[in-house]
């Protein structure tokens, strides 16, 4: 056995005669184990059969029958989309409940505020031919007739996007939809539609008084082909929004061209957003805080200005109206900052007066164009900040210049900050060889602003090396007549026989952004002169100013709070980023939260040594999210398709 011996004739013969024995044994196993299979499987089927009989009896019991149907009703209409509304979709509420058994869809059909909202999808058009899908539009009409019957008489939402053109024929396609909602206004409440403005010309007629329960009104035309500069009045189709004696929420959104807002009653109003991409709402930036001035019970705003570089838009005036919103807990101001027109997001934020605000978007756009004079918006948060005094707990600040004095005096202002997220996609491009591009990295790093802003945030770091201001956009040019020679800034007096006051530094920057400054007290204006450059880095103006008293720094940790930190930080430190998690996780002084969760984006290489003490948080429990991307050119020749020059 298991050898290479040869048996011989004899040896063969009595082989295969044990074999044939084995065969016939191994014969009765299989006939034996087919028959207890058999009996296994009779067995099983019984078994199957008892469960269901039993399962069946244990159903007759169940307690979920002796619901009442006004429970039921109730759980049904939390069964509904929270975020949308209802589609007519079986994989969703309330068309699922009905597809479950015969009781729960004679309870569904019986409940009318589950069929109360209603997402109306049109058919596909066909755009060869538009009147050749008139047959699918009349079966939508019907479905929606009939869904809609089901309501009862509870206050309706609708929302309808429409996907087609607003050509004659489909014009008449749309509107033979929204004529089924006409005979039911009296019970709308609130109404989304995307649809050109045009499409609503079976709203015609009706008036304030037709529809007494519209709470919430959401607009948006990216189709209507108006004068990019005109400003189109209202559409009389739409009459019925204007004061409307329970409307809260207006949005309106607006891609291509203009229109005037109607009368709605501002003091009522708790949600307003305003888009435009061309010719915003207002004549200009007076006439809308004016608007604003009204809305005493506004608490959340968005205004998101236009963007286009050719709209004739008024220029760009400070404006001194402070207004004051005082329910408002919710901001957000978008915009490209460099255009300088009437609508620049600085006029909005140094006037408003938010002592509730709880949550601040800020969002620009990224780049600033050479000989630009428009403001940063950055100065203008720090005054909104520090007229407000607001509880605020999320700070939200997208592709601004990071001017680490303004940012860290900003964060000073806000102390019950829970969540700060920052992000700055304009980063610079490698195009050196990883060596040079990090011996000229190491020269520069203590200048990036990010790194300035980490270590304000680190907790235990020195002040004095944190708040350092933007000195280098006022450093003097060669041959600079205007600028006096170097001299030490503690030892400025005023000349003789001047009675004017001079500007301080802070008063010196904020008219380089063009922002008004609101009174600082002295610990804000410590915090930004800790650094006071030497007189050369000023105007003659500013340099013969008095000298401020500086009080110490506060020793009170910045964002005490600060439980989420999502930030952009490209070119900062990997070091300085872990050193600012390890002082928020590890060793926390008295009164400091412990972070919760940080993401960050990085333009560099991961380093080892960050790596390991990043997973060193993570296997203790922080929810660290961190990338690592490196727009660079590692060939020694620069390559066709990204244009860039390398190193010769």
């Amino acid at each position: 056995m298991n050898t290479n011996y040869i048996p011989s004739d004899a040896e063969i013969a009595e082989i295969k005669q044990y074999v044939s024995g084995v065969n016939y044994k191994l014969t009765q196993y299989d006939a034996r184990i087919a028959e207890l299979e058999a009996v296994l499987q009779e067995i099983t089927m019984k078994r199957t059969q008892l469960h269901i009989i039993g399962s069946a009896h244990e159903a007759l019991v169940s307690p979920l029958r002796r619901v009442p149907p006004e429970i039921l009703q109730l759980i049904f209409v939390w069964c509904l989309p929270q975020n949308h509304n209802s589609v007519m979709h079986a994989s969703e509420a309330p068309v699922l409940l009905g597809r479950v058994c015969s009781e729960w869809r004679r309870i569904s059909l019986a409940t009318p505020e589950v069929w109360a909202s209603l997402h109306i999808v049109p058919p596909s058009v066909n755009f060869s031919n538009p009147g050749s899908s008139a047959a699918r539009f009349e079966r939508k009409r019907e479905l929606v007739k009939m869904w809609l019957a089901r309501s009862g008489a509870c206050p309706l939402s609708i929302s309808l996007v429409w996907f087609a053109g607003d050509s004659e024929e489909e014009v008449k396609l749309c509107a033979s939809l929204l004529e089924v909602l006409v005979p039911m206004c009296g019970r709308w409440r609130m109404l989304d539609f995307q649809v050109p403005l045009k499409m609503f010309s079976p709203f015609i007629g009706l008036t304030v008084e037709d529809v007494p329960l519209l709470e919430g009104m959401s607009l948006m035309d990216n189709r209507t082909p108006l004068d990019t500069v005109a400003v189109d009045r209202w559409p009389e189709s739409l009459t019925f929004a204007e004061r409307a004696t329970k409307l809260r929420n207006f949005t309106l959104t607006f891609f291509s061209g203009g229109i005037r807002l109607p009368s709605i009653p501002w003091p009522q109003l708790t949600t307003l957003y305003l888009e435009s991409n061309i010719a915003f709402f207002f004549t200009d930036s007076r006439e809308m805080l004016n608007t604003l001035s009204g809305c005493a019970n506004l608490q959340s705003c968005t205004l998101k200005f236009p963007l286009s570089h050719t709209a004739l838009l008024p220029a760009y005036k400070k404006l001194d109206s402070p207004i004051v919103l005082p329910q408002l807990h919710t901001l957000c101001v978008d915009g490209d900052q460099h255009l300088h027109n009437t609508f620049h997001m600085s006029n909005t934020l140094t006037n408003l007066c938010a002592p509730k605000l709880r949550k601040l978007e800020i969002l620009g756009r990224s780049g600033r164009p050479e000989g630009t004079v428009a403001p940063e918006p950055l100065g203008a948060v720090r005054i909104l900040l520090q007229r407000s005094k607001c509880p605020l707990e999320r700070l939200n600040v997208e592709s601004m210049t990071m001017l680490p004095d303004e940012f860290v005096a900003c964060l000073r202002l806000v102390p019950t900050l829970v969540e700060l997220v920052v992000h700055n996609w304009s980063v610079r491009v490698i195009t050196g060889t990883p060596a040079e591009e990090d011996a000229a990295a190491a020269v520069d790093m203590h200048e990036v602003a990010e790194n300035l802003i980490l270590k304000a945030l680190t907790i235990g770091s020195k002040e004095a090396e944190v708040v350092k201001g933007d000195v280098e956009t006022l450093k003097p040019k060669e041959n600079d007549e205007t600028l006096k020679p170097k001299e030490d800034v503690e030892t400025l007096k005023p000349k003789e026989n001047d009675k004017t006051l001079k500007k301080s530094r802070l008063e010196f920057i904020a008219e380089s952004m063009d922002i008004q400054l609101c009174s600082t007290s002295a610990t804000t204006i410590s915090e930004v002169t800790a650094n006071v450059p030497s007189s050369s880095t000023l105007p003659a103006e500013a340099s013969a100013s008095t000298s401020i008293p500086v009080p110490p720094t506060s020793t009170e940790p910045l964002c005490p709070n600060l439980q989420r930190f999502d930030f952009t930080l490209c070119d900062a430190s990997q070091h300085l980023f872990c050193d600012f998690v390890s002082s928020r996780w590890e060793n926390l002084p008295s009164g400091v939260s412990r972070i919760k969760s940080v993401k960050c984006n990085f333009a560099a290489f991961e380093d080892d040594a960050v790596k390991e003490r990043m997973q060193k948080f993570r296997t203790e429990g922080l929810d660290a999210f961190v990338t690592y991307q490196v727009p660079m050119n590692d060939d020694m020749n620069p390559s066709p398709w990204t244009g860039l020059e390398g190193p010769p």
